[in-house]
This record gives structure tokens, C-alpha cells and sequence, in this order.
């Protein structure tokens, strides 16, 4: 999916087109009003279907163990956590 930068993009280029067919008068402006709402309403969806699909990749896939123990390195306390799709474990300090 394009960035929201490709969609700004894309709504300034039907805004100016939409400006542009305003030179024809009364009709033109409706028209005008009527694109630059589209443009908009479509650039809304399209931000928001992408802030959607990036929160749901934000949900925890990492669930904690009870496996804790202290890294001999830092000797740090350390939790594995694990993914339960694919079984990836994943090392997290906790203080």
C-alpha cells in the first residue's frame, strides 16, 4: 500500500485539477467542491485503513513465560518471552 504521502500527493494533484475546472464557471465550481470532497474523503479512508493495519501489527505477539532467569553477562534479570504462531523466543530484561 503507498504511504500517506503518495495519497497527499494524489489529492493536491484533484485539488488542482478540480481548481482548474473551476475557471468554467458555476458548474465548474460544484464540480470542484464536489472532487475536492471525494479527494479528501477518499485520503481520510485510505490514512485511516493504514493506521489500522499498523496498530494491529503493533498487538503483542510476544506472550511472557514464567521462564526468568539472570543473564550471567549483565546479570540482569532476564524474561523469555515467546510467540506463540512460530515459537520465537525472544530475551527481555526487567530491570
Amino acid at each position: 500500500m503507498p504511504d500517506v504521502y503518495t495519497w497527499i500527493a494524489w489529492a493536491v494533484a484533484i485539488l488542482a485539477f478540480a481548481l482548474g475546472v473551476q475557471i468554467l464557471g458555476v458548474g465548474g465550481a460544484v464540480v470542484a467542491i464536489v472532487l475536492a470532497i471525494l479527494a479528501l474523503t477518499g485520503l481520510a479512508w485510505f490514512a485511516g485503513a493504514g493506521v489500522r493495519s499498523r496498530l494491529r501489527q503493533r498487538e503483542p505477539r510476544f506472550r511472557p513465560t514464567d521462564e526468568v532467569f539472570r543473564d550471567p553477562a549483565s546479570g540482569r534479570l532476564t524474561r523469555v518471552h515467546v510467540d506463540p504462531a512460530t515459537g520465537e523466543r525472544r530475551y527481555w530484561t526487567e530491570d
